[in-house]
């Protein structure tokens, strides 16, 4: 029998412990998992690094609740609303390591993991630009076949990922709707993977939603019903983007004494 694997947000946080590795789902304004990173900050979790595709609200909250110690992001930023206040000023200040990634060294890292193997090949035009002077980690081959120059791109194993799903069963097979980002691929490269969902439905009506199932159970540890639990981001079709709360956050992220305010509130259910 398939296991029930729900759980209450605080216990399947419970797996994140300092210095681990994090991968957040989504991506943007899109479907972020925010109320797990609010979790997370409200436990204090010090020096991880934090992976994700694109950065917003959540990652640069996590940044403000001094958790983060490094982050490998292709861009991080709250898109129309501008900067990212606490990933702006951190990397500025030096006080936040950033690895530079683009969307395909970050991408090809992870699939690298799915696959468990020790690399992918990218092709070498990446040599035109500034990416291979700051990642020593991609070492340039030539293919044994052809004789192409190749970069070799390691595979990025982390400890933790977090998803938000638009539905979930309870065995955690998830539908997840609109930008899928890399959230099909980090499951399987994650030694635990929590879900938080809209809701949790049987199996048959995630079967009928469109897209099915995009992310298997067999690959997800915990499942936690969480309705609203990537606001203010987006979680289509249930929820719109909160353009309003993401305004307040950055004028609460860019106040220095309005910041603990609204992060203490925010994290009030944690309390």
């Amino acid at each position: 029998m398939t296991a029930d694997k729900r759980s209450t947000l605080r216990d399947a946080l419970s797996a994140v412990h300092d210095g681990m590795s994090v991968a957040l789902g989504g991506m943007t304004l899109y479907r972020r998992p925010v109320a797990a990173a609010l979790g997370i900050a409200a436990a204090k979790r010090r020096d991880l690094e934090l992976i994700t595709l694109t950065g917003g609200i959540e990652t640069d909250l996590l940044i403000g609740a001094n958790c983060v110690r490094r982050l490998r992001s292709c861009y991080t930023g709250l898109e129309v609303v501008g900067f990212a206040p606490h990933f702006t000023r951190a990397v500025q200040n030096g006080t936040l390591e950033l690895l530079e990634e683009t969307e395909y060294t970050l991408s090809y890292a992870l699939q690298a993991a799915v696959m468990r193997v020790p690399f992918l090949p990218m092709r070498g035009a990446i040599a035109r630009t500034d990416i291979p002077k700051v990642r020593a980690d991609l070492t340039a081959f030539h293919c044994p076949l052809t004789g192409e120059s190749l970069f070799a791109v390691p595979a990025l194993r982390v400890d933790v990922a977090i998803l938000h799903a638009s539905a979930a069963d309870r065995h955690g097979n998830c539908n997840l709707q609109g930008q899928l980002a890399l959230d099909r691929h980090l499951p399987a490269a994650a030694a635990v993977t929590i879900v938080t969902a809209e809701r949790i439905v049987e199996t048959g009506e995630l079967l009928a939603m469109q897209g099915g199932i995009q992310v298997a159970g067999v690959f997800v540890t915990h499942v936690v019903e969480a309705s609203g639990g990537s606001l203010p981001t987006s979680c289509l079709p249930d929820r719109k983007l909160d353009l309003a709360a993401v305004l307040d956050y950055a004028d609460a992220a860019n106040d220095a004494a309005a910041w603990p305010r609204w992060l203490d509130h925010a994290m009030g259910a944690f309390a």
